[in-house]
């Protein structure tokens, strides 16, 4: 479940990644890399059908770069995964990007003798550097940043690729247009940009070898094969990959087939085709951005059923589409859909995989992905050529497939979906702060201890952390119609009213979890309170901590819930009290450790109390801002009265009250 914002701010955020110079060189290196890829590939694209004897000719050749360009991650993906594993990572990123250089040398003499078979194995070679470097980019952001930063990395990298690609492309077409009559030009640019990111990589932050003992295997398909039979036996790793090479599939298949609707459907011009490409990819980079925002400080696989359910129905609305522009913004929805949906599978796999061979399974993904691209050109082959379907055809059948495959998805990951869902609901109706979240491990067991003011504590307490909570729940509430699906779902464990044996099976559970380096939460009041002043903690907490020394229990206050709908503050729960964004903080406290009893315990819920109620002391609270908010919030004929009868309205009170309360500030800074 993703972490609020002021969780985001003590992992860093986005501006913690920015400002991180070996991550800012990665970011750099890859995008220049991506970046001069795809201008080499436009050129290489426009010039085989200027060279070619007829557009036939000039056709088979653009086939023909398309399969160069796929072919090294087929070939050579085994070798690429077993040097990753066996070097450091960031002398393998330095060292593709020298050989770069190289690269683009020969591809000066390719442009200069205007020699189509020249190009071709220029662009080979680029893509035998573009496999060699890219388990090495994926595999050193878990080596150099934390869990809690990893998916915002890929957010970052999946946007800086996509806007490398449109970038790419359109500057290739430019440059090609400028300069192909001065091949010398075009290709002394093109080694610029190989020698700006070769030096660039200089800066990537150093990482020692991930330690892979492993002898090097010299035939790629049986490294590629041990991956895969990895990848099989790991349910996770099975469908994560799947997922990434369905993504592949679907992007190969889109690309290719937005440019039929433009030219066979809508009748475009080049360059507005060309603009259908860049709204997927403008698109694709705002979703992974976004994905990163929405995932917080962990790995947010619930976003991956919201991702597809989105990419169907944008699908449908693509093939739906009369007009360029409504083309334009469902196409945009596709790519903004696809990165929600790519940006989680890919942290969830550099992270999944153990150290010692993530380069292994990140090529064996590669060469997965690139099948998914093979099966998207033959797709479209037997749709459109054989089976003359349209292209808007293809493209609602693609959405529906997807929708489809949503349910599949949903059934599987159910848990974290609903968990997505749920953190959506809270932060819609709640304003949620989150202070101490660091103090809640990320690994092995924990007891999370918390006061209990409302029928949402359990939820709140659950935004605290990425990882699943089983709190024990009274047995007339876990029996609830209502609450009893999502109670079995979150594993909740129930304690029986009045039956001793089975209170004492519930506490054997809770203990057997933490053992078992699962987090396990109660509310020790034992009911939710009626006053809004935190009753004594039951003996319940001392059977569960007895013996445990070693695990840690977190104290927790829940803030600012009292007033709110869920609360008892008028003996029930009212809907009368309800407002959205309604604001209440989680202070969580440092982990308490050796003999915890019920009676510490509640002290130190108590001191985080107190430090709630001090946090809500403002110096700047005084009277006459709080007269002028609220004159503000409810505006009356009538604000103010005194003893001779006369009357102010709202303008006439908060005007001198704004006075007031500048002179107090004033007096304050004082």
């Amino acid at each position: 479940m993703a972490t609020t914002s002021s969780s985001r701010a003590e992992s860093g955020g986005y501006a913690a990644l920015i400002v991180d110079g070996g991550f800012e060189a990665v970011l750099w290196t890859q995008f220049l890399a991506a970046f001069n890829d795809n201008v080499y590939k436009m050129i290489v694209s426009v010039g085989a059908v200027e060279l070619a004897a007829n557009q036939l000719l000039g056709s088979r050749y653009l086939a023909l770069a398309g399969a160069v360009f796929v072919l090294p991650f087929l070939l050579f993906a085994g070798y690429a995964g077993q040097i990753a594993d066996r070097f450091s990572k960031t002398r393998v990123l330095q060292i593709t990007k020298a050989f770069e250089i190289l690269i683009m040398a020969f591809g000066m003499l390719g442009l200069y003798a205007r020699s189509i078979d020249m190009l071709l194995i220029v662009l080979f070679l680029l893509a035998l550097q573009a496999n060699f470097f890219s388990p090495a980019k994926y595999g050193i952001l878990p080596e150099m940043l934390s869990e809690t930063q990893l998916t915002r990395a890929n957010g970052l990298v999946e946007l800086t690729t996509f806007a490398a690609i449109v970038l790419g492309s359109s500057v290739g077409s430019l440059l090609f247009a400028r300069w192909k009559n001065e091949p010398l030009v075009l290709g002394a640019t093109l080694l610029a940009i190989a020698l700006l990111g070769s030096l660039v990589s200089v800066f990537i932050r150093k990482v020692p070898a991930s330690g892979s003992t492993l002898p090097m295997r010299w035939n790629p398909f049986a490294e590629i094969w041990t991956g895969t039979r990895h990848i099989w036996r790991d349910r996770a790793l099975r469908l994560t990959v799947a997922g990434i090479s369905y993504f592949w599939f679907l992007g190969g298949l889109f690309q290719m087939t937005i440019i039929l609707v433009g030219v066979e459907s809508l009748h475009l011009s080049d360059a507005r085709t060309g603009l259908l490409v860049t709204a997927l990819a403008v698109g694709i980079g705002a979703g992974s951005i976004a994905a990163g925002w929405l995932s917080g400080g962990h790995v947010e696989i619930g976003l991956v059923p919201a991702g597809a359910a989105l990419l169907g129905l944008c699908s449908i609305g693509v093939g739906c589409a009369r007009t360029f522009p409504s083309m334009l913004v469902w196409l945009a929805g596709v790519g903004f859909a696809g990165g929600l949906f790519i940006v989680p599978l890919n942290a969830f796999l550099q992270e999944h995989a153990e150290r010692e061979e993530k380069g292994r399974l990140l090529a064996t993904n590669n060469f997965h992905n690139m099948l998914g691209v093979i099966v998207a050109s033959g797709t479209l082959y037997l749709f459109h050529e054989l089976l003359h379907w349209k292209p808007q055809h293809i493209l609602i059948a693609l959405g529906g497939l997807t929708l489809a495959a949503t349910l599949l998805i949903a059934w599987l990951v159910v848990t974290p979906l609903v968990r997505f869902v749920i953190w959506s609901l809270a932060h819609l109706l709640f304003k949620i702060r989150i202070v101490g979240a660091a103090n809640i491990p990320l690994q092995g067991g924990a007891l999370i201890v918390s006061n209990h003011v409302s029928y949402a504590d359990a939820i709140l307490v659950a935004c605290a952390t990425p990882r699943l909570v089983r709190f024990l729940m009274w047995r007339p509430l876990y029996d609830n119609k209502w609450f009893h699906p999502l109670a079995r779902l979150f594993q909740s464990i129930p304690i029986p009213t009045g039956a001793p044996k089975e209170s004492l099976r519930a506490v054997r559970t809770a203990r057997a979890e933490l053992q078992q380096g699962g987090l396990v939460g109660i509310f020790p009041e034992g009911e939710v309170s009626r006053t809004g002043r935190m009753k004594p903690f039951e003996r319940g907490v001392d059977l569960i901590t007895h013996g445990l020394d070693s695990i840690p229990v977190v104290p927790v206050y829940l803030d600012g819930l009292w007033s709110s709908a869920f609360s008892m503050q008028d003996g029930r729960p009212r809907a009368s009290r309800f407002r959205l964004r309604h604001q209440v903080t989680v202070f969580i406290g440092a982990p308490l450790s050796g003999d915890v009893g019920a009676e510490r315990l509640e002290r130190r819920v108590l001191e985080l109390g107190a430090l709630a109620a001090e946090s809500r002391q403002r110096p700047t609270a005084t009277l006459s801002q709080r007269f002028t908010g609220a004159a503000e919030r409810n505006s009356s004929p009538a604000a103010a009265a005194d003893s001779t009868g006369q009357r102010l309205s709202d303008g006439p009170t908060i005007t001198p009250a704004h006075r007031a309360s500048e002179e107090a500030e004033n007096n304050d800074a004082n």
